[in-house]
């Protein structure tokens, strides 16, 4: 029952998981760095991060479109889900909203150079609905496929959003301190964040397992390649290092105030990040009991 063939799976490549990764954390750097004009007063201390973060986030979007264009194989195709929009189509959608992140992007950097408050608030309103947008529709490009029952799943679209914002609290506390802006406000806003997508990280997972132990075959199936193929990358990086580990480093309130290890348990998170969307790409496409 739970024999698979190499040869007839496994069209989605491993680099889909890098683009989601990268777009995910472009994403959330770019909320860090546009929220002063969007929160108020309260994310005042991010601030000083805004030109470098905005300048990184551009960077990681040129960095992943490309990425997208190359799984598809031809450049033109790129073009083909916006020429041919479908509205029910994640897609469509999101061929759509990635360069309109991008243009985003630009004006908020014009408005801070040029000093134009209005237009950093409403490209950073604009900007943070795409960012959000991001992570989101990539989930849902999985959650759409009905044929594969690990990705079938309504929680994968959330756990994206939310394995995006561990990974981009990470480059956000980095930069940080490379800039001089880790203070002790930024920090606790950073801790704040990460604490809570790394909390909710813990039971997605757990729930992810739960449904793969009790759900149907081609879902103890998928349990049964993971635990083979992927155990180390799920169960040792994922879980332990990407969960457990950056829980470890938060939870005592003696580290609360420190940056360093702030940064230490982002950069186990984000990677625990990756790894759990590599696992759940190429995973979810191995599990197939029907031809």
């Amino acid at each position: 029952m739970f024999e698979y063939m190499q040869y007839n799976i496994a069209p989605w490549p491993g680099i889909l998981a890098v683009y989601f990764f990268l777009i995910g954390t472009a994403a959330m750097v770019f909320v860090a760095a546009a929220a002063p004009n969007v929160f108020g007063p309260v994310a005042d201390p991010f601030k000083s991060f805004q030109k470098v973060g905005m300048v990184v986030a551009l960077i990681l979007v040129g960095i992943s479109a490309p990425l997208l264009i190359l799984d598809i194989g031809q450049p033109a195709r790129f073009l083909y889900p916006i020429i041919y929009f479908h509205w029910t189509s994640p897609l469509s959608w999101g061929s759509l909203f990635l360069p309109l992140f991008g243009l985003s992007i630009l004006a908020f950097l014009y408005g801070t150079f040029t000093q134009k408050t209005d237009l950093m608030k409403w490209s950073g309103i604009f900007g943070s609905l795409l960012a959000l947008s991001m992570p989101l529709y990539t989930g849902l490009d999985l959650m759409v496929q009905t044929s594969r029952e690990l990705w079938t799943n309504a929680t994968i679209p959330v756990l994206f959003v939310i394995l995006s914002v561990t990974s981009g609290v990470a480059l956000v506390s980095i930069l940080e301190k490379i800039i001089g802006g880790s203070n002790e406000a930024v920090t606790r806003l950073l801790r704040i964040c990460l604490y809570f997508s790394i909390g909710v990280t813990f039971w997605l997972f757990l729930g992810l397992v739960l449904s793969l132990l009790y759900g149907s075959a081609e879902k103890q199936q998928a349990l049964a390649i993971i635990n083979e193929e992927f155990s180390m990358k799920f169960w040792g990086i994922t879980f332990v290092v990407g969960i457990l580990a950056p829980l470890a480093l938060l939870i005592p309130p003696k580290l609360a105030s420190s940056h360093t290890a702030l940064m230490i348990a982002g950069v186990l998170g984000a990677i625990g990040a990756y790894t759990f969307r590599e696992v759940l790409v190429m995973a979810g496409q191995l599990a197939q009991l029907y031809y």
